[in-house]
């Protein structure tokens, strides 16, 4: 019985060391602090924090600070925030992380070892019963530290994934913001242009009446009116489609809290930084190529791998047999692949091609990268120079004409529609102004996406918006007394610019 119980002793030697393994715990979020890290480094530490709910009390306190935030006008710093740390979506890409983590710990674990063995009955006597017991052990163990440092690359891997995941949340939040900002402003311009257009429809029908304007003129005027109510019609439902985009984006859906955005943020950098300089830093930054680059590390890892096939399936052991007479016998056992019809070449070749694969994939990628940075800068600056345009000349041409038609209004020289007229010029202009800013802040946010991180805050200037007229309460008969309009014969007002009043969210769009 002395080989029997080396084998017992055999199987409690291995229960200990199953034991001793077996203590192992895996915690899915060590390494999150690094996502936050990263973030920081991309966004700025600024409101760009991140949390990953996993039922600790935490959770109510990252609320509370959600809940705060909401309780003041939303910035696009801000609305990220919100976004990072309620976004149903990004908590799950980050349970991709405990996957990883779970997997690195796995890699570090021994594999359990083997049990096996028979029991043979005679079918006549005098022979007794035949059985065989054997305990394996991989010899895979040798390459626990290659499969810790293949599953510690895929544990990098995802930290990128989940960062790649945090950007872009924080891009769609910003082009959904100034989108929605826009259509807000944009709302507003076009009530007034209604209003504007409904004031000369109803003139012109007067006038019209009385013999003092032609069918043709007072048929355009009618045109202008319905086409810009149906522009109104179509500017509501933006506004209220915008802000369920943005909604959606901050995961709001569900909740009742009221929340607006701030109306004074579309504030114009003075200047942009050289697009060679952004090249060089997608270059360093970019996600996508880091990723590549863990990719290529993997690929070698996996080669390493592959030609340790040898101990892959490999396994040594001792097993202990009594024979049908009564013979009990002991000793060691090995299992190992013999090369006979293959010595695994297309495996290797496989594997050479992927790498070969994959680091043409991260060269092609590297110039993509830099067309991509080098257009994006392209329509950022565009957008920038319309912006700048709207603001310098475009916008003050406006006023400067409403001022002049208001003179010859005042000097009789002209009619109320051709007072209108000016005016409506004026109000489109706005309208375009608020979708050059948009432009540009939309153009900005994509071209950080393709840098990877978040250009500096540079000093800026002040727009100057265009003039919001306000005809609230008029009627065609007290149409000479709009703001900014004199009766004929009176002296003519300095010209003002007045600021465009803050922008109400959507009256048809509940909170």
């Amino acid at each position: 019985m002395k080989p029997l119980r080396i084998l017992c002793m055999g199987v409690a030697a291995s229960g200990v060391m199953l034991a001793m393994v077996g203590c192992v715990t895996v915690k899915p979020d060590e390494r999150f602090p690094d996502v936050q890290r990263q973030i920081d480094g991309r966004l700025g530490p600024a409101l760009t924090r991140v949390h990953w709910r996993l039922g600790a009390q935490e959770d109510e306190q990252v609320d509370a600070f959600v809940n705060d935030l909401l309780t003041r006008p939303l910035t696009p710093e801000s609305a990220v925030q919100v976004a990072l740390l309620r976004s149903r979506d990004l908590q799950i890409v980050y349970e991709d992380l405990g996957v990883a983590q779970a997997d690195m710990v796995h890699a570090g674990l021994l594999k359990n070892p083997d049990l096996a063995g028979f029991v043979r009955f005679p079918d006549s006597g005098p022979s007794g019963v035949n059985w065989n017991v054997g305990l394996d052990f991989w010899l895979d163990i040798f390459l626990v530290p290659l499969r810790k440092r293949i599953a510690g690359a895929e544990l990098e891997a995802s930290l990128l994934r989940v960062t790649d995941a945090v950007l872009d949340k924080a891009t769609l939040v910003r082009r959904a913001y100034f989108q929605y900002l826009a259509d807000t402003r944009v709302l507003t311009y076009q009530r007034a242009l209604v209003e504007f257009t409904e004031i000369g429809a109803e003139l012109s029908k007067r006038q019209q009446a009385q013999g003092h304007i032609a069918d043709l003129d007072s048929a355009n005027q009618q045109a202008a009116a319905e086409e810009a109510g149906l522009a109104l019609d179509q500017a509501e439902v933006a506004a209220r489609i915008s802000r369920e985009t943005l909604r959606r984006l901050l995961d709001l859906t569900d909740s009742d809290i009221p929340w607006t955005i701030d109306e004074s943020v579309a504030v114009i950098p003075a200047a942009d930084p050289d697009a060679e300089t952004l090249v060089a830093a997608a270059l360093d930054k970019r996600v996508d190529l880091a990723l590549l680059g863990r990719e290529i590390q993997l690929q070698r890892m996996g080669l390493e791998m592959d030609k340790n096939w040898l101990l892959t399936n490999g396994a040594v052991g001792v097993e202990t047999e009594r024979s049908s007479d009564g013979v009990q016998s002991t000793g060691p056992h090995i299992s190992l692949e013999l090369p006979i019809f293959h010595q695994h070449q297309a495996v290797y070749a496989r594997r050479e091609a992927l790498i070969r694969q994959a680091e043409q994939r991260l060269a092609s990628q590297r110039g993509a990268a830099r067309a991509e940075v080098r257009i994006a800068a392209e329509r950022m600056a565009l957008a920038h120079r319309a912006a700048d345009r709207y603001e310098r000349s475009i916008v003050p041409l406006r006023q400067k004409i409403v001022g002049h038609t208001q003179n010859e209004y005042n000097a009789m020289i002209v009619g109320v529609p051709d007072l209108l007229l000016a005016k409506s010029a004026e109000t489109r202009v706005g309208i375009e102004q608020a979708r050059a800013v948009q432009d540009y802040w939309t153009a900005r946010a994509d071209l950080e996406r393709v840098i990877g991180v978040k250009l500096p805050d540079l000093p800026v200037a002040a727009p100057t918006p265009a003039p919001m007229p306000d005809s609230k309460n008029t009627s065609p008969d007290a149409m000479p007394d709009m703001p900014g309009m004199s009766k004929p014969g009176q002296p003519t007002p300095a010209p003002t610019t007045p600021p465009v009043p803050p922008v109400p969210a959507p009256a048809a769009s509940p909170h």
